[in-house]
Parts: structure tokens; sequence; C-alpha cells
């Protein structure tokens, strides 16, 4: 568990997978890690809550990121296929789903907290309500999504407006997440005060008390967009937490998410200064 006790100010919590890769082997996945890791690399003082099995090899994480890995028999497995009409996702495996009660007292006091499930391993009712005092931002893909019983996962956006969140302040979806129809988040931003859609490479839109804003991307040469979702959602909460507002806040994003797809994996996750550079270049 590391560093455990620590004073979090971004705390993520959603499972840690580990992606199938064609040749066979493994790799670190999940929105909580992303976003958690992101945080990391923007100078905020973050943590993760997750389940999965003893034999997830985290040793990679940085030092000053924190997980508390609670105990399952398996870890979250998925594998992306992809063909000519788009990704196939299959679910190999799941952990246990997380114990919202064993996370420590001085976690739940923290004043970020990112609900980030990728399958169903969180409630989706009250989960929110649990940390009153903080700014709770969730991206509720996980909540979408459900598997039959031939491993393939599935989309359901269509129960997106009904999803009990009270209590959370930000949600962040996408394109994808809603297979297109963007009146499921109309329908949603009438009960949660901000929404932000993303759209990959066309910006992001902020939906708020009923008008619609939208925020350009930054140009950048795509080497690995896994992730990038995740990265804008953690950069949005940061920004919003530290003050500004929701527009400047999704340009923020958009220059972090920017930097992170032009690297594989993680390793291009830029600092607060890189991120400042982005945004005067314009």
């Amino acid at each position: 568990m590391g560093r455990c006790w620590l004073n979090i100010d971004y705390l993520a919590i959603g499972h840690i997978c580990a992606d199938l890769q064609p040749d066979g082997s493994t790799r670190l996945g999940g929105t909580a890690l992303f976003a958690a890791l992101t945080a990391h690399h923007l100078g905020v003082q973050a943590a993760i809550v997750t389940a999965c099995g003893a034999d997830l090899d985290l040793t990679a994480l940085p030092q000053g990121l924190p997980v508390l890995r609670q105990p399952s028999q398996h870890t979250t497995l998925f594998e992306n296929r992809y063909g000519p009409e788009g990704r196939t996702q299959l679910l190999h495996a799941r952990a246990e789903p997380i114990d919202l009660h064993g996370i420590p007292a001085e976690w739940r006091n923290a004043p970020i907290v990112h609900l980030a499930p990728v399958m169903q391993e969180l409630p989706v009712a009250d989960s929110a309500l649990r940390f009153a005092s903080a700014l709770v931002a969730a991206t509720p893909q996980g909540w979408l999504r459900h598997v039959q019983p031939s491993h393939l996962v599935v989309t359901t956006p269509a129960t997106l407006p009904e999803l009990p969140l009270d209590g959370t302040q930000v949600v962040i979806v996408s394109e994808e997440d809603v297979q297109g129809d963007e009146q499921l988040v109309w329908q949603l931003s009438e009960r949660i005060p901000l929404v932000v859609l993303t759209r990959a490479e066309r910006g992001a839109t902020v939906l708020r008390a009923g008008q619609a804003h939208d925020v350009p991307a930054f140009q950048a040469q795509v080497v690995d967009p896994t992730g990038a979702g995740d990265v804008f959602a953690a950069a949005l909460a940061c920004a919003l937490y530290q003050g500004e507002e929701p527009v400047a806040a999704t340009r923020w994003a958009c220059a972090t998410a920017a930097w992170a797809i032009e690297a594989p994996g993680p390793s291009g996750l830029p600092t607060a200064a890189m991120v400042r550079q982005r945004l005067s270049q314009g």
C-alpha cells in the first residue's frame, strides 16, 4: 500500500486494469490510473483506491502516488480488438467491487474525489454523497457498460440521464459513451451543475445552466489516444478546484490531453509548466 496515510488532494476510485495486448502481454490501464497519474504530474497530491489481484505489478507507479489495493482474486482484464467498424472490447476477468467503507478517514477528506468506474465496480447511488465536502467529479463510462456471456462489453447510453448521481458536481462523458446521442447529455445537464462532453480531436462542449460553449482541441501529433479522456477529466477537476471557471478549466484540460496523446501510454503526461506552455501557444 506504500505511503497510504499522506494528506490527499485528489482521490481516484476505480479498478486499475490489465489491458491485454496483441502479443499476449498486459499493460496497466483504467480511468483511475490515468487520472491519478495526471494529477500527480500536474503537482497535485493524488491517490488511488482500487481492487485487484495480488499478482498485479504496480511497482512502476511513482513513489509519491499511493495506492490502496483492496483484495481480489482477479484483476479486471480487458482486451480491445480493432477492425474496420471500430473497437470491440472484451472483458476476460473482473476484480471484486470496491468497498467504499474501507477508504481511510484521511482520504475521505480529500477535496477532489473522482468516481472512475470501468465496469460497475462502484455503486452509482450515494457514492458521491459519501464525500459531501469534496468537489466530486464522475466519469460514468463504467456505469454504462455491461458484459455479455460471450465476454463482449456493450454500452447502454440510454441509461445515462437516469443515473442516481446525487452529490456529483461535475460529469465528463464522451461522444463514444453516448454513441453520438447528445440529447442524453443535455438531459443529464438538467440536474448536474456542470457536464462536459468530450469530442476527441474536436475538443469539448461545456454544458452549464442550459447553455453550451464549445472549446476547441489543441493541435497534436497523435501517437496513442489511450486514456485521453481520463487525462482530460483529471485536469479539468484540478483546474476547477483551483478556481478556474468552467470554460478556462476545459481549455486547460484540452491542453493537458494534447500532450498526453503524443506519446504511448502515460509516458506523455505533462507537468503544469508544460500545459501552460501549450496554452500560451494557442
